[in-house]
């Protein structure tokens, strides 16, 4: 028995290979194109393939086409690929984000990656994580902590997150590899965090840097940064950022037995790796 797992080299999915691996599952990293519908479709385990976790795909693309190519048909034909190998179990991340009232090339993918799983007549899993943070995180709010360390001063921003760890998630996608099919869970942190508590966060871990408090022409500012084609946000990705919008979760600590990382601690931990 093994599993195959999509997106491996990722932020999440490194961390879910080690921590598979130190258990002793065996687990087999899916590297070719998801797009590419021959390629996929020619894989040939050299075991059977139990479960596949399905990672892969793009969040801060340009081109609205890539989400299509790798979000959508990339999906397809990891179903199929599941459905011709004759896996037992699928599990998709997918993200909080199809919850939104928004609607984008990244959100409106991930809605068409859910009912293709959803009617793929695998038994199958689908996680919606909040944004997920911790070491190696170079985006999200690993880009606040690395401005927040070489810059003398840091700007007032409204918006809130749920956060959720790294650790937190891996576990979660752990204790799916035996739980119920069909269903799907909305994960999210277990506290609304606002940009300013992240600030403050950052000051009590000796953090040097002024706050200036113009939250309304910085947020303006965030906005016309993403625009730029060197930018590491989509213009989409700071409208949902500067939303404010909050989503109900399931009760997934109680689910599956897990203690949530507070988010003091894990930013403890994300600095200190």
């Amino acid at each position: 028995m093994a599993i195959l797992i999509t997106g491996g080299k990722g932020f999440v999915g490194s961390a879910l290979v080690s921590f598979l691996e130190e258990r002793g599952q065996t687990v087999i990293l899916f590297e070719r194109d998801i797009s590419n519908r021959g390629e996929v479709l020619k894989f040939k385990p050299a075991q059977h393939i139990n479960t596949i976790i399905h990672l892969a795909g793009v969040l801060n693309e340009r081109d609205g086409g890539v989400y299509q190519r790798i979000n959508i048909d990339g999906t397809k034909n990891i179903v199929d690929l599941g459905k011709k190998i004759g896996v037992d179990h699928l599990i998709f991340v997918s993200s909080i984000r199809v919850l939104s009232s928004f609607s984008d090339p990244y959100i409106d993918s991930k809605r068409e990656a859910e009912k293709i799983i959803v009617n793929s007549g695998l038994p199958y899993i689908i996680l919606r994580p909040s944004l997920i943070y911790g070491p190696d995180d170079d985006k999200n709010i690993g880009f606040f902590i690395k401005a927040a360390k070489c810059m003398p001063i840091m700007p007032s921003l409204n918006f809130k997150i749920q956060p959720i760890f790294i650790d937190d998630i891996i576990k979660i996608i752990d204790a799916c590899l035996s739980y119920q099919s069909k269903t799907v869970l909305n994960i999210t942190g277990r506290e609304v965090i606002t940009y300013d508590d992240l600030l403050k966060n950052l000051k009590s871990l000796n953090y040097k840097f002024y706050i200036v408090n113009l939250p309304v022409l910085f947020s303006f500012a965030l906005r016309l940064f993403s625009f730029l084609p060197f930018s590491p946000f989509t213009p989409w990705q700071i409208r949902g950022l500067l939303s404010n919008e909050v989503f109900n979760s399931s009760s997934w600590p109680e689910i599956f037995n897990i203690k949530p990382t507070l988010f003091s601690e894990g930013i403890l931990k994300t600095i200190k790796y």
